[in-house]
């Protein structure tokens, strides 16, 4: 791969990154595996907390995405939001939204498939209330 191609696909890739905003997603993810032990009354397993955290981080990121693509007029007169992607132009509208949306459906069926229908039906009520 040549050398330009690669800069920009790795340019890309961190604008859709940014787009979910991962700090957010991190500080949310840190209260969900000690709000899972006092619900089991001791350390659910293993496999059902990575199941959690990457649903939720999928549930979190296209909130986040969905939130971008909302406030993208306002981040553009907003001295600290100037240079998200949306306002850059890095990333257009459109593919913003279809990004967001394919990670509030990934959440879901993820959410559903290996933790349980209640968790995949409030991660999508969370992003509808955060947005």
């Amino acid at each position: 791969m040549h050398l330009i191609a690669r800069r920009s696909l790795v340019h890309q890739v961190g604008a859709y990154v940014a787009l979910t905003k991962p700090r957010i997603i991190e500080l949310l993810l840190i209260t969900t595996v000690p709000t899972m032990v006092v619900a089991e009354g001791g350390i659910p397993s293993l496999w059902l907390i990575f199941n959690t955290v990457l649903g939720g981080a999928f549930a979190a990121g296209g909130a986040n995405a969905i939130n971008m693509y909302v406030d993208r007029d306002i981040d553009a007169v907003m001295e600290r939001t100037k240079g998200r992607p949306l306002v850059t132009g890095v990333v257009t509208p459109r593919a913003a939204l279809t990004f967001a949306i394919g990670l509030e459906v990934v959440a879901f069926v993820w959410l559903w498939a290996w933790v349980n229908l209640l968790s995949a039906v409030l991660a999508v009520a969370a992003c509808l209330f955060y947005v």
